[in-house]
């Protein structure tokens, strides 16, 4: 009877066959270290790609505008005009006393000038069909409501987005519909 080695009668360590290979932890360690190297390097360029779409990053600062003289004509108690204008591409508000305007607030959120490659082509306000042209002012109450208004912007290739926001409803509505209303 021939006696084998102990490590080979062990359930809990099976041999190795000479052709059979793995890699080393210190293999291992390397590559998952490259691996995170790449990763910390690429993510964020991607991330810039996707986040920095002017046409998108204009709709989202047009919302906070908007949604912002909104609470602040509620907070204060005090009615806003908030001025859309296609000839000079921007947008913003002044505080109204008594039916007339005052100067531009000098608050830096108080104007939203576009970029040179994103347009405003159409303004739609109340529930008409008609497309307002040139500048438009919407009254905002002091409880921050105002008129159903649909605003069209697009961009050098032609896309675009409809942002509509409601009188009584904060959130704003983005679409890429081809007509609006």
């Amino acid at each position: 009877m021939m006696l084998l080695p102990f490590h080979t009668l062990s359930p809990c360590c099976p041999k190795r066959a000479a052709d059979e290979q793995g890699f080393t932890l210190i293999e291992l360690i390397v590559v998952t270290f490259l691996i995170g190297i790449m990763l910390s390097i690429s993510i964020p360029s991607l991330r810039n790609t996707f986040l920095n779409d002017p046409l998108k990053a204009t709709t989202r600062k047009m919302i906070g505008l908007v949604t912002g003289v909104r609470e602040l004509a509620a907070r204060s108690q005090q009615p806003y005009m908030l001025h859309i204008s296609e000839i000079e591409n921007r947008i913003w508000y002044e505080k109204e006393v008594e039916g007339e305007t005052k100067e531009k607030d000098t608050l830096p959120e108080g104007d939203l000038p576009f970029p040179e490659s994103i347009k405003i082509t159409g303004i739609w306000v109340g529930n008409e069909d008609t497309l307002a042209q040139g500048h438009i002012g919407i009254w905002i109450s002091k409880q921050g409501f105002m008129n159903n208004t649909t605003i069209r912007i697009e961009d050098d290739d032609g896309k675009h987005l409809n942002v509509q926001f409601y009188p009584f409803i904060d959130p704003a509505i983005v679409s890429d519909e081809a007509t609006p209303h």
